[in-house]
């Protein structure tokens, strides 16, 4: 593994990222990368590593602090479908004893405006599709879509390194890809990629979610609380951002639609004292949703139009941090965004 160790993906380079992406497939055929096997029938589904608390992580991660990456058996299930989580995968947090991020990636990947599945939260495959590194710094997979034949879908998560990320931060940068050998045109396709922070160590519960949840607005951080919705007492609420042809969040039917845009799809969440901090960031961006109930927020990428014969590519971060002023990391992370979706052979 040291050649491969060696590769650096950074932001925005493609080239890169499916580089290590071909890396892993074929680590993966030549079984140098652990991959759980299928779960046994009514036994909880197992994963291919294993983390704290009880959950299953690399030997060479429970060795050291800071982030890594691991999937938890917990979040899975082959008897309830509602609390499968197939393509969930946990973040440790940096900080000592500073909890785990949940990231549902996806909760759910539709298109077209009846909400037709590519990929679904309760999916089941003979086996866990993530893949992981044995140091935990590095996960992915590539499945093809249960319900449309020919749509694969590749993500895949990296702790980064400082001399890609804002000065001040730590976290995993995340990438998405969709290719569609498939015969239908997926209109109006909609990622929503679900982080729930519940058991990151001090943030909101279910008390004051909004108050200490933030959007960018007229490049300022604004409070979520702070933005009247149709329905005032709203769990669940959204915003679209500005200039994205696609205005969906999922928020409407529940009266939490925030009709300002926002600048770009980077969502905030901090900790109830105000001391540490959880920034999401995807580009090309589309929308934000948050949800008091489970507790999550997302910052969700936005794929556009994909005909057959083509793919499309978005790429994010998932920030920790404890610094006092994010105006410097938000003025880097606008600097980043783009428009349009990144199209690839």
């Amino acid at each position: 593994m040291a050649g491969r160790e060696r590769i650096v993906v950074t932001m925005g380079a493609l080239s890169a990222t499916v580089a290590v992406l071909a890396l892993f497939c074929s680590a993966l055929a030549a079984g140098e990368l652990p991959r759980a096997p299928a779960a046994a029938a009514g036994a909880p589904a197992q994963a291919s590593v294993a983390a704290p608390g009880g959950e299953h992580a690399p030997a060479a991660a429970k060795k050291q602090e800071g982030i890594y990456l691991f999937v938890d058996p917990e979040r899975r299930s082959d008897v309830d479908p509602e609390q499968n989580n197939e393509y969930g995968l946990s973040v440790a947090a940096p900080w000592k004893g500073g909890g785990k991020l949940f990231i549902n990636f996806p909760e759910h990947l539709e298109f077209n405006p009846q909400g037709m599945s590519i990929l679904r939260h309760w999916d089941q495959h003979p086996s866990c599709p993530w893949i992981i590194s044995p140091d935990g710094k590095q996960a992915f997979y590539r499945v093809e879509s249960p319900h449309l034949k020919g749509v694969f879908v590749e993500a895949f998560a990296r702790v980064a390194g400082t001399d890609e990320l804002p000065e001040g931060t730590e976290g995993v940068a995340l990438a998405m890809r969709i290719t569609n050998h498939g015969q239908t045109t997926l209109g109006l396709i909609r990622p929503l990629i679900c982080c729930q922070y519940r058991k990151l160590t001090g943030f909101p519960q279910w008390v004051d979610n909004f108050k200490h949840s933030f959007l960018v607005f007229d490049g300022k951080l604004e409070a979520v609380a702070d933005f009247p919705t149709e329905k005032a007492d709203s769990k669940f609420k959204g915003c679209v951002v500005k200039g994205c042809p696609q205005r969906d969040t999922r928020a409407e039917a529940a009266g939490g639609l925030i009709e300002k845009d926002m600048d770009l799809a980077l969502s905030v969440v901090e900790s109830m004292d105000g001391k540490r901090k959880l920034i999401l960031w995807w580009t090309p961006g589309k929308s934000m949703i948050t949800n008091a109930v489970i507790p999550c927020i997302h910052a969700d990428p936005y794929f556009g139009e994909l005909k057959p014969g083509k793919s499309a590519y978005a790429e994010g971060l998932a920030l920790f941090t404890e610094a006092a002023d994010l105006n410097p990391i938000v003025k880097e992370l606008m600097t980043r965004d783009r428009e349009a979706p990144m199209h690839t052979p």
